[in-house]
């Protein structure tokens, strides 16, 4: 049971550092805890953002990440910041801003206006709307209301009994596993010491018959 949570503990650690290794220092990460107050949603920004919305394993997503370090250190003395969610695990984002696709940018203005890019995901078409401020051109739309309290608590319950449960499964099925395999020795000793004991009982045979 021990190796079992340690090899958890294991796989979780080289996770989280692979997972910083995603993008360069100049992509700010955000969380569902920490987003809206770092974009200062529903106040005055002091700077506006340019925010790449991903799912880490989806293809197209997987290809657009360097191209969005690039834009990053491409326009690093622009007044904007540059950030990425990972929709995946980064609900309540995903649901207040409405991510129905991905990869997706999205612009935020100073005013908490939010205008989806709707280009080819190529450096050369973003680097034009950075550049030529096309979201000019777009219509802004108010970043939509916090979700409701409610149904927020009651999804993060629901994906916590889920893991909850699978944890259970999986424990469950190491201990059946691993008695499954110890009597599965005991039983191989068993026959063992059966074998030796017939072994035994025909050599003590085999020298009564030669006495005689």
């Amino acid at each position: 049971m021990y190796i079992y949570l340690i090899l958890i503990s294991l796989v979780l650690t080289i996770y989280g550092v692979e997972k910083s290794k995603l993008f360069s220092y100049r992509i700010i990460a955000l969380k569902d805890y920490d987003f809206f107050n770092q974009l200062q949603i529903d106040k005055k920004m002091e700077k506006p953002w340019l925010v790449f919305f991903f799912m880490e394993h989806e293809e197209n997503s997987k290809e657009f990440i360097p191209i969005f370090d690039k834009l990053a250190e491409e326009f690093k003395t622009t007044n904007m910041y540059f950030s990425a969610v990972d929709i995946y695990e980064n609900e309540d984002v995903r649901d207040r801003i409405v991510i129905s696709k991905f990869p997706q940018l999205i612009y935020f203005d100073m005013n908490s206006l939010m205008y989806r890019y709707n280009g080819e995901l190529t450096f050369e078409s973003v680097s034009n709307f950075v550049r030529n401020e096309e979201w000019n051109q777009l219509q802004g739309k108010k970043v939509p209301k916090e979700i409701n309290y409610w149904k927020r608590t009651l999804r993060k319950l629901t994906g916590f009994v889920a893991i909850l449960i699978y944890s259970i499964i999986f424990t469950i099925i190491a201990v059946i596993w691993y008695f499954q395999n110890r009597s599965h020795s005991i039983l191989l000793k068993k026959i063992r010491r059966i074998d030796i004991a017939q072994s035994n009982i025909l050599e003590k045979k085999k020298k009564y018959m030669k006495i005689e």
